[in-house]
């Protein structure tokens, strides 16, 4: 018999459950990173710590006031299963900031007479989270040109691009599956984002185009609907170093001091 699947939580998210025991009342997200103490975190970071508290014990949340309140819930007996099922609370909170508008081309259901769907940003087969923070809110033709995207790449593969820890890795062992091809920025950013919030993804994808890392990686753009939407496809492909990291520092630093 298989043993149900453990976590383990970090010590920031543990923090956050002896905190919110203390408050059963709730407390916002800034309150928990200003009472632990955790503002050398960037908020997008600690606010997925926090969010880690599912893994192990419900979280509610409440809007009140324009902050969404958290208070812990009560213990699973085994970890809780992701349906994929979207409640009518959860639609509405994503369709709430969406303001009538695609989030992914910006067309309108006053202006433009569409209909907007919940859709995962990272897709559920890939592991992607049936959260707040993993949907949004968008029209039937980027949903449906998203699915038709999303269906050429091989769901087992992109689990091994989602498994590597380095964002550099990652990004770019997606362009290698559509090598030559263009890849939509939105992939690209949710791949970048899989582990860890990248305050600036596309710095991530510059670097790979470094003489120490060389990459080659053209860039298009298009018109979707009332925006215009950047295409990325690799051209080059080499192996990335281990130490790709350092050769990216040690790249920095040498162009600062040309630029000095």
């Amino acid at each position: 018999m298989q043993k149900p699947k453990t976590f383990t939580l970090g010590h920031m998210t543990r923090k956050a459950i002896e905190l919110l025991q203390k408050y059963p009342s709730g407390l916002t997200m800034a309150q928990m990173r200003e009472m632990l103490d955790a503002t050398s975190e960037t908020q997008e970071h600690f606010n997925r710590r926090v969010r880690d508290i599912r893994k192990i014990y419900a979280l509610d949340k409440e809007r009140k006031d324009g902050d969404w309140i958290y208070r812990l819930g009560n213990k699973h007996l085994t970890p809780a299963p992701d349906s994929g099922q979207i409640s009518e609370k959860l639609r509405a909170a994503v369709l709430q900031p969406a303001h009538g508008r695609c989030q992914m081309c910006g067309m309108t259901i006053k202006e433009d007479k569409i209909k907007l769907q919940i859709d995962h940003r990272i897709p559920a087969s890939w592991g992607g989270r049936t959260e707040l923070e993993n949907l949004w809110a968008v029209c039937e033709s980027c949903n449906r040109g998203k699915r038709n995207f999303f269906a050429t790449f091989n769901k087992e593969e992109m689990k091994k691009v989602l498994a590597f820890k380095s964002v550099h890795e990652r990004i770019a062992h997606l362009l290698k599956l559509h090598i030559g091809k263009p890849v939509p920025a939105y992939a690209l950013e949710f791949v970048s984002n899989a582990t860890e919030p990248q305050e600036d993804w596309h710095k991530r994808l510059r670097e790979l185009r470094y003489p120490e890392i060389g990459l080659i990686i053209d860039v298009s753009k298009k018109k979707i609907g009332r925006g215009v939407k950047s295409f990325y496809a690799l051209q080059r492909w080499r192996e990335i170093p281990q130490n790709h990291k350092q050769l990216i520092r040690e790249h920095d630093r040498k162009t600062k001091r040309r630029d000095d």
